[in-house]
């Protein structure tokens, strides 16, 4: 979960280095860490919130109440 979590925010990170460092030749650290951490913790919720309870499939299947 964690190294899918982490290819998105990575991704963004090296790009907006790039981009900043050709276009302005100068580059932003703490908005693109902040930002690149706050994708990362979005993703990493967002998979986590994904995978479905054991309880829930036992309810499903008539295991539960």
């Amino acid at each position: 979960m964690f190294k899918k979590s982490i290819q998105l925010p990575l991704g963004y990170f090296v790009g907006k280095i790039l981009y900043q460092f050709i276009k302005n030749e100068e580059i932003r650290w703490i908005e693109n860490i902040s930002i690149s951490f706050g994708i990362f913790l979005f993703v990493l919720l967002f998979h986590w919130a994904d995978k479905p309870y054991k309880w829930k499939k036992d309810n499903v299947q008539g295991k539960g109440k």
